[in-house]
């Protein structure tokens, strides 16, 4: 991870979206107020619940799980405001730093 001026941010964030588009497991839709959205297809559903059966990623699964339903309906600032929150000590660092 990154730091960037609004948290810290995974620079494999686009080409990863990129590859599960591509993939047709998942698609932009319309979000909130004109933004872009994704969510998953119809494939992307069947792979998510054959992996989660799978003991190598079922761990995953709920740790995306609880990520999701924690986060459901908020906006980009409210997300924002908890990384801050919560991550308070990767705030205090140079931009572009390398969060290891």
């Amino acid at each position: 991870m990154v730091r960037y001026k609004y948290g810290p941010w995974d620079d494999r964030y686009y080409p990863v979206v990129g590859a599960l588009v591509s993939r047709g497991l998942i698609r932009y839709v319309k979000g909130r107020q004109g933004s872009v959205a994704l969510t998953a297809t119809t494939s992307g559903k069947k792979l998510v619940d054959a992996l989660k059966g799978d003991t190598l990623w079922g761990q995953t699964a709920d740790r995306c799980e609880a990520i999701a339903h924690a986060s459901v309906g908020l906006s980009g600032n409210a997300l924002k405001e908890l990384i801050y929150t919560r991550l308070a000590d990767l705030m205090d660092r140079p931009q572009r730093e390398i969060i290891s």
